[in-house]
């Protein structure tokens, strides 16, 4: 019983070290970039991004905000052009957001300057720290999936 309070302790600090660390780094990357647009907005772009184009109301879900909070959040990006609405092929009466061609530059470019600065952020470790982030990213692909 006293291996399994350890290992539940152990996991908690774990769990409490990584959370800092990733709030820290993702921190210092957002710091560096441009600060033309919100963490929302980057997070928005990304998930129409990655997921194609979506109703407002996928987004919301995605982006685990209320609706009102996503069109808000849309209509920012279509202002700046970084969005645009088409309408829903299954339903006339909505529409879908996706990615304009100069938001798809624009997190292009975002995502450039942000690996690059976590590129030379890495570089300032040693080769064996290197190695071990390297090995450990399979298993943080997975935490980030894992919903």
């Amino acid at each position: 019983m006293k291996s399994v309070v350890i290992d539940s302790e152990r996991s908690l600090d774990t769990a409490a070290r990584l959370r800092l660390v990733m709030l820290r780094l993702a921190r210092a990357l957002r710091h560096q970039a441009s600060a033309a647009l919100s963490p929302s907005q980057v997070s928005a772009l990304a998930s129409v991004d990655e997921f194609g184009p979506l109703r407002i109301s996928a987004l919301a879900a995605l982006e685990s905000v209320s609706a009102p909070v996503a069109t808000r959040v849309v209509a920012s990006l279509e202002e700046l052009d970084l969005l645009k609405r088409t309408d829903d092929p299954e339903d006339k009466r909505a529409s879908l957001v996706e990615l304009s061609e100069h938001g798809r530059r624009v997190l292009e470019s975002l995502w450039s300057e942000r690996t690059i600065g976590l590129s030379s952020r890495l570089e300032r470790l040693s080769p064996a720290e290197r190695s071990r982030v390297v090995l450990a990213l399979p298993a943080l692909e997975k935490l980030a999936r894992d919903h």
